[in-house]
C-alpha cells in the first residue's frame, strides 16, 4: 500500500497544506512575503466580487445539476428499453463526456456566436433579435450552463443506466400483474431503487462543476463583467493572471471547504436513505 499512499500524499494532501500555508501570507507570486494571518480571507469577503463569485458558483452548479440529472435519467430510461441499434445510440450519446472541455468550449463558442452561430441566426430569423449570448451579462451564465450540461450529462446517463439494469425484473413483472401503470411503477420502484446511485452521481457532478475552470475560462474568461466568474475561475485568475498566490490560495481553501461541506451533506442524506 505504500506506493499508493505516497502518491496520495503527493497529489492530494501536500497541495492542500501548501495552499493553506500560502493563504496565510502576502506573496510576490511564488515568494512568501510578510505573515498576513486571515487578511487574504477577509479581503476576499470584503469585496463585492467575492460574494459574486460564490453566488455564480452556486448558480452554475445548481443550474447544471437541475438540467443534467433529469436529462441523463430520461435518456437512461429510454436506452434501458429494447431499441434498434441501441449500442450505437449509447456510444453516440456518451461521446460528449470524452471530449475535452477546451473542445467543448470552442464548439459552443461557435454554436452561440452572434455573427455566424446557427442558434443566434435561428433566433434572429424567428424573432428579429440577434443575441450575443456570451457577451450579455444576463445570458452568459445560461449559455455556459448549457455547454456544461451537453458535456457532462453522459456521466449521469451511464450511472443511471447501470443502476436501472441492476433492478430485478421480477419487481416490474409483479407491478404489471398488480395493474400498476408506468408512472406509478417509476415512482414506487424505479426511483427508490436508483436513488443511491442518483445521490452518488449528484456528489460527483457537484464536485466536478464546483471545481471546473477550463470550460468557463475558454468560453468567457469569467466575463462579461464577472457574470460567469465562479470561485474556481477566480482562483485561476488571481493565481496566474494577477499573480496573487496568497489570495488565490485563500479562495482555494474556501473552495475545498465548500467541497467537504457538500460531500458530507450528500453522504448524510445517503446514509439516511440507506437506513430508511
Amino acid at each position: 500500500m505504500l506506493p499508493a499512499l505516497v502518491l496520495l500524499l503527493l497529489v492530494s494532501v501536500y497541495p492542500i497544506l501548501y495552499a493553506l500555508e500560502r493563504s496565510l501570507y502576502y506573496t510576490d507570486y511564488l515568494e512568501l512575503g510578510p505573515f498576513a494571518g486571515f487578511a487574504n480571507y477577509t479581503e476576499f469577503f470584503e469585496f463585492e466580487g467575492g460574494w459574486t463569485s460564490l453566488v455564480n458558483s452556486l448558480v452554475y452548479c445548481g443550474g447544471s445539476l437541475a438540467l443534467a440529472l433529469p436529462f441523463g435519467m430520461v435518456l437512461a430510461l429510454v436506452l434501458n428499453r429494447p431499441l434498434p441499434m441501441r449500442t450505437a445510440i449509447r456510444t453516440i450519446l456518451i461521446l460528449p463526456w470524452i471530449v475535452s472541455q477546451t473542445i467543448v468550449a470552442l464548439l459552443w463558442g461557435w454554436i452561440l456566436n452572434p455573427d455566424f452561430g446557427p442558434v443566434p441566426h435561428a433566433i434572429d430569423g424567428l424573432t428579429g433579435i440577434r443575441l450575443a449570448i456570451y457577451g450579455d451579462p444576463d445570458w452568459a451564465m445560461s449559455g455556459v450552463i448549457i455547454a456544461n450540461v451537453w458535456h457532462s450529462y453522459a456521466l449521469a446517463l451511464v450511472m443511471m443506466l447501470a443502476a436501472l439494469q441492476a433492478i430485478p425484473q421480477e419487481l416490474f413483472e409483479a407491478a404489471r400483474v398488480d395493474g400498476a401503470g408506468r408512472w406509478h411503477t417509476f415512482w414506487r420502484i424505479t426511483l427508490p431503487m436508483v436513488s443511491p446511485t442518483l445521490l452518488v452521481t449528484t456528489i460527483v457532478l457537484t464536485l466536478h462543476y464546483f471545481n471546473m475552470v477550463t470550460l468557463i475560462w475558454v468560453i468567457t474568461g469569467g466575463g462579461p463583467i464577472s457574470a460567469t466568474e465562479t470561485l474556481s475561475v477566480r482562483v485561476f485568475n488571481e493565481a496566474f493572471v494577477q499573480q496573487n498566490l496568497g489570495l488565490a490560495s485563500a479562495i482555494g481553501v474556501i473552495v475545498a471547504g465548500l467541497n467537504v461541506v457538500f460531500s458530507l451533506a450528500y453522504i448524510r442524506l445517503l446514509r439516511q436513505d440507506h437506513t430508511a
